[in-house]
């Protein structure tokens, strides 16, 4: 398959609300995912609040790591979870600052690990 006709059908899949392009064009396969950013929908009802994890995988760094002490703002992300070779960001919520950061770079997590002690602003 020529590259021209691969980013051809890449651009017009990009151009969609699908998730997910599978090709076939001879022996040849292709398989895509896209993959989705997560938010925490809700404020957790316990005494300290926690930026859960949506879904098992690797914990990953942002391009810009954050810090402990650090106010971030609605959106920003905070961390990476791959999962199945799909990068997901996790973004903040809602302003916030972050106390504690509870894994570090290529740690494994589990759905519903409390990946960031968080003050809501």
């Amino acid at each position: 398959m020529p590259i021209n006709k691969l980013k051809k059908i890449l651009a017009e899949f990009e151009k969609t609300d699908a998730e997910e392009l599978e090709y076939e064009d001879g022996d040849l396969r292709i398989c895509i995912k896209k993959g989705k950013t997560h938010t925490q929908s809700t404020k957790p009802d316990d005494a300290s609040d926690y930026i859960l994890s949506p879904l098992i995988g690797n914990y990953y760094n942002p391009a810009q790591p954050i810090k402990e002490g650090q106010r971030v703002n609605e959106g920003q992300v905070l961390c990476i979870i791959e999962s199945m070779k799909i990068m997901n960001k996790i973004c903040a919520p809602a302003d916030m600052i972050i106390k504690k950061i509870n894994f570090r770079d290529g740690d494994a997590v589990e759905c519903k690990s409390k990946l960031f002690e968080v003050d809501y602003l």
